[in-house]
């Protein structure tokens, strides 16, 4: 008997465990394959001439898809087909969320590509429309031996019958849910079975099972009803009446369709081995509508051998020469030990390949679903659909079915699966969705099968609806022109650009799994930033954006923050993370722009910087500023996978200082949708406060910008850094004073020789002299002991002279690194004075990198006398304190600067950390000075 509610409750658990444990991994998943064709439909061959010829598809994975897309997408049979492959998801809009976002990446690829060769390339869906001469050489030569021999035997065979591409879903349930259940299975029934024999017959079930509605599969997803033709010898597309010309096409051999191959798993073992004994069944060639796979392909982890190898391995004789076969003989023997591999491994998931592409979004969700409801009833009640055996008669009736389903989609009569009476195809629908509907309701799942409940009720399938369309258009003919086509293919690119928009704005509704897809999506916007005649910008539309609800506003912040760290935007260190900085700018361009609020980037340079501002407020006269890069991480990058424990969030960026700067954007979402007056506030972000900001496009380098464009200086600026350094504070110090920063470099010069004949000064004694004279000078102009530790100070960073190891060489440059913090109360301009005075005298270059004194603002300043009542009002205290490391404040015109943060210890450490408290206490004060300012 099925308990409905048991059932669902421990479902829901199983899915949050695994969820939490596994974040990673999911319980759906789509293999998506396109054509590419030109801009006649004809399939993309090859490009390039000699050495430079190859595959298209190796083209454009090669030298046209971005490196970070690679592990979504793979070759298929031909030089014309790709697939692209998602990720797994708990829930089904997830996966079809980024089945989407996918198939936008490549239509982006293919309209830059298309502008390269100068004519429109496309992607579609089915069977090839124009054919070429389809041989073995049509398959990509990149594959691998084993790989290649084996396509271009399936060719040999079936020739135009692959060149089809189709939907695969990936069907699986819950790990936790099923180690439960075999855990409590009667000790009698679980015996010393493992809980792997427990999964493959768990498997093998959904697969019998699902078989039974694989004609239903098909006919909700038809969407291919042209075909290739020829007239007067020449290609034609003829348009005809079936609704699925893909699932005529592409081969399902009933000699690999044999009954009892899923009745059960020993079944499964004893009938495959058999195949692959006989010879029927060869590589991956099991091409019936519903399969059990493993989890992984064993095929290149197990014997992987390519012909170079093999190759290799004779050629240096390693075996006689009566011992071995020629290579085409060995790989063929590799590719039987292969799939004697690959049969009888653990079963992970049920593959259903009936699909075709093509659909509204809607329409992808509710297929998926339907088959995710039915994999979890078909385990949940073991009484649901089990007349269903898979023997003789049950396979030729789905046979049969699968084929009517194909030529008459939801108009069909077929045969019921499970009683073998007549019923026609939208009853049989209607049946199914009454079956799942407790289910679904159960799981809010119902909504999202609206699309099949109006198909029951009589509305048209995909193919009905193309073929309206082109019925309309063509006026009594058949023939399809390819004009039409390309029209057809231009409809589909501005569809996917409408729910990419659409599907972006929703994701909150994706909960937990939210963040899988905005990694994608902070890429896909990256990329296109710099592609400005891109056809898909990954960007919804403001008023669709649907906010996700929060706790309170800590927790808001906290998430957003997280999202932040989960960016390595690494700078100051020799390997730069500098695709990743510009990712984070892109995400913090986007948060804003998704909220309405005003956000201009300056991204001309090697790192980025964005100025956000309220309507009217672009020259506001108070500047907040905050960095979003980040120091290398310690130990490894796990530092990126925030965490939070007690009242701590760890992780890299955490303290410094990706939590004030999520308040900031917070902030500046809230404050606009408040709507006027707007306070007289912007927020200035940059991407490489950690290396010095010394190259453009840094704070001093924007605000110049400013100046030159229009005169604009800000009359207050506040580095939202941290300032609450015990890591324990509610409110952190607004510390009105800042050390400065002053770099150079004194260089000395020499001529290089043999060093037993060199005369003259040695360089290091001369570096180490102007040391020594340096510390001499450095007290007579810089404050070097201090009442409370306020004091300036100075180090000599590193002397660099000569090439380790190397004696006999006299080197003929040396450099003494120096690096000063001093307080505002030292005059700079004198130290530079001496300092270049001395490097005079010593024949020295003075070579100044830095070069910023410390900073105090004015007490009398009304923007900070503002700041401080706002935290006042706020119910804070307003403790003025003094900041000891270098911050964007020095920067600011006259030094009219704060530093004023939260509370978080570590910077820069493994431990570095955020004391979470501290994050609304800032909020508040934040909205109080802006009333302030206001008023």
């Amino acid at each position: 008997m099925f308990d409905l509610n048991a059932f669902v409750e421990k479902f829901r658990l199983a899915r949050q465990t695994a969820l939490e444990t596994r974040p990673s991994g999911g319980l759906c998943g789509l293999e998506l394959e396109w054509n590419l064709m030109d801009s006649r439909f004809r399939p993309l061959l090859t490009v390039g001439t000699g050495p430079d010829h190859m595959s298209f598809v190796d083209h454009l994975r090669s030298k046209v898809l971005a490196p970070w897309t690679e592990p979504y997408h793979q070759l298929e049979v031909f030089h014309w087909m790709i697939e692209w492959v998602t990720r797994p998801y708990h829930t089904p809009k997830g996966t079809v969320y980024e089945g989407r976002l996918l198939e936008a990446e490549l239509i982006n690829a293919l309209a830059r590509d298309g502008r390269a060769f100068g004519e429109p390339l496309y992607h579609w869906h089915g069977n090839l429309l124009v054919l070429p001469e389809i041989g073995p050489d049509c398959v990509p030569e990149s594959w691998h031996l084993a790989k290649r021999r084996y396509l271009q035997r399936c060719v040999e065979l079936y020739g135009t019958e692959l060149a089809t591409a189709g939907t695969h879903s990936n069907l699986s349930l819950p790990e936790p849910m099923l180690a439960w259940d075999f855990m409590h299975l009667p000790a009698a029934e679980r015996g010393d079975r493992h809980l792997d024999d427990y999964k493959n017959q768990v498997y093998i079930t959904g697969t019998r099972l699902m078989r039974a509605f694989a004609a239903l599969f098909i006919a909700t997803s038809a969407s291919t009803p042209m075909q290739a033709d020829q007239e007067d010898g020449k290609p034609v597309v003829r348009l005809t009446p079936y609704e699925s010309v893909r699932n005529l096409t592409f081969p399902n051999p009933p000699a690999l369709d044999v009954p009892d191959l899923n009745r059960s798993h020993p079944d499964y073992l004893r009938l495959s081995y058999d195949l692959v004994r006989r010879g029927v069944r060869f590589g991956n060639n099991n091409w019936i509508p519903v399969r059990a796979r493993s989890q992984a392909e064993p095929v290149e982890r197990l014997i992987q051998v390519t012909s170079d190898q093999l190759h290799d391995i004779y050629a240096r004789g390693l075996f006689a020469a009566g011992e071995t076969r020629n290579v085409e003989d060995m790989a063929a023997q590799i590719e039987r030990q292969n799939l004697f591999a690959r049969i009888d491994l653990p079963m992970a998931r049920v593959e259903v390949r009936t699909d075709d592409p093509g659909h509204e979004l809607a329409l992808d969700v509710a297929n998926l679903t339907l088959k995710h409801l039915l994999l979890l009833r078909f385990y949940g009640d073991p009484d649901f659909a089990r007349a269903f055996r898979y023997d003789a008669e049950d396979i030729a009736r789905a046979r049969r079915n699968e084929d009517l389903a194909a030529r008459e989609g939801l108009r069909a009569v077929i045969e019921d699966p499970l009683t073998a009476k007549p019923v026609a195809m939208r009853a049989f629908l209607s049946w199914t969705l009454d079956q799942l509907r407790p289910l679904a309701e159960a799981l809010d799942f119902w909504e999202d099968l609206a699309p099949l409940v109006e198909m029951a009720a009589g509305a048209p399938s995909t193919a009905e609806r193309m073929r309206d369309r082109l019925k309309a258009d063509l006026k009594g003919s058949d023939l399809v022109p390819p004009e039409l086509l390309a029209r057809l293919a231009e409809e589909r690119q501005a569809r996917v650009a409408a729910e990419v928009e659409a599907l972006t704005g929703n994701l909150a509704a994706l909960g937990a799994e939210e963040d899988k897809l905005q990694d994608f999506l902070e890429r896909a916007r990256d990329e296109v930033s710099l592609d400005a005649r891109a056809p898909i910008r990954f960007q919804p539309r403001p008023e669709a954006l649907v906010e996700a609800e929060y706790a309170d506003k800590t927790a808001e912040i906290l998430a957003l923050s997280q999202r932040l760290i989960r960016i390595p935007s690494v700078t100051a260190c020799p390997e730069e993370r500098i695709a990743e900085v510009h990712r984070a700018g892109t995400f913090i361009h986007d948060y804003l722009r998704n909220h309405g609020v005003p956000v201009r980037t300056f991204d001309g340079a090697t790192f980025p910087a964005l100025l956000a501002h309220f309507p009217g407020q672009e020259q506001a006269p108070a500047m907040l500023c905050g960095h979003f890069d980040v120091v290398a991480p310690e130990p490894d990058d796990s530092q990126f996978e925030p965490k939070v424990e007690g009242d701590y969030l760890w992780g890299r960026g955490a303290a410094d200082m990706k939590t004030v700067l999520a308040t900031y954007l917070v902030w500046m979402k809230d404050t606009m949708k408040k709507g006027a007056p707007y306070p007289p506030v912007n927020l200035l972000m940059v991407g490489n406060e950690e290396n010095g900001e010394l190259e453009p496009m840094g704070t001093p380098h924007v605000l110049a910008r400013l100046k030159d464009e229009s005169g604009y200086e800000p009359r207050f600026f506040v580095a939202g850094e941290r300032t609450g350094e015990k890591g324990t504070e509610l409110w952190g110090e607004v510390c009105t004073q800042n050390r400065g920063v002053l770099r150079f470099e004194l260089v000395a010069t020499g001529t290089r020789g043999h060093s037993g004949l060199a005369s003259g000064p040695d360089l290091t004694e001369r570096l180490l002299g102007a040391r020594e004279a340096l510390r001499e000078l450095f007290p007579k102009h810089l404050t070097l002991k201090g009442e409370n530790g306020w004091q300036s100070l100075a180090r000599f960073a590193y002397i660099q002279v000569g090439t380790p190891g190397v004696y006999n060489i006299t080197p003929d440059r040396g450099s003494l690194g120096v690096e000063i913090r001093p307080i505002p109360q030292d005059d700079v301009s004198k130290l530079r004075a001496e300092i270049e005075a001395l490097a005079a005298e010593r024949g020295l270059e003075l070579v100044p990198s830095a070069w910023e004194p410390g900073v105090a603002c004015d007490p009398e300043n009304p923007y900070l006398k503002a700041l401080l009542a706002g935290i006042v009002a706020a119910g804070g205290e307003a403790p003025i304190g003094r900041k000891g490391a270098g911050t964007s404040a020095r920067f600011a015109p006259g030094g009219q600067a704060v530093v004023w943060g939260q509370s978080g210890i570590g910077p820069h450490a493994k431990g570095e950390r955020h004391y979470i408290p501290s994050i609304e206490p800032y909020y508040r004060a934040l909205e109080a000075f802006a009333l302030k300012l206001q008023a």
